[in-house]
């Protein structure tokens, strides 16, 4: 289970080899940091944070770094038990005017290192998109604690996604079939 401390850890050497101090964090770990209410533990069942540099043009070499030094498998991973996943801006398909509701994460020990992290519903957004099976109750349960709402969904895709997104229709109907779940 991640909490803020571990994934200050994660930040803080994420950090350290790639010698970036910017990072977006997308997915569980956004809402954890992020969420203005109680993250149930279900929510935070996870041992990875997905992340990348923000600012740069070519998030893949150091996503490579991010993975082969702090990733899955990698001895950081095998010692502290969680990890990094160095992922670009692509997987987490969310509305084009996120940005605008992200907010600044300043980790008490990770000195330095700033985390942008995604609106809830923008992640929520995310993973209707993606729509994996095991993320599923995941969206239910964030939908049961009151951190993401239906009506803000909506009106967040209003303000447009990404061609990269499934057909407006298709999330429309995911959303219905969250909502009345």
């Amino acid at each position: 289970m991640l909490r803020r401390p571990q994934i200050d850890h994660i930040l803080r050497t994420a950090a350290a080899v790639t010698n970036h101090a910017r990072f977006v964090v997308v997915g569980s770990g956004a809402v954890i940091i992020a969420s203005r209410k109680p993250v149930p533990a279900s929510m935070m069942m996870t041992d990875e944070i997905d992340l990348y540099s923000d600012g740069v043009a070519d998030h893949e070499p150091l996503g490579d770094l991010i993975d082969g030094t702090i990733g899955q498998g990698s001895m950081f991973h095998r010692t502290f038990h969680y990890y990094g996943d160095g992922v670009g801006p692509e997987p987490a398909i969310m509305p084009l005017d996120w940005r605008g509701r992200s907010t600044e994460y300043h980790g008490a020990e990770a000195p330095g290192v700033v985390a942008i992290c995604p609106d809830p519903h923008d992640v929520a957004l995310a993973e209707l998109c993606a729509w994996p099976e095991k993320d599923i109750q995941w969206l239910r349960d964030a939908l049961a604690a009151g951190i993401i709402g239906i009506a803000q969904m909506r009106a967040n895709l209003r303000a447009g996604m990404p061609d990269a997104a499934p057909p407006a229709e298709v999330i429309e109907t995911r959303l219905m079939a969250l909502e009345h779940r």
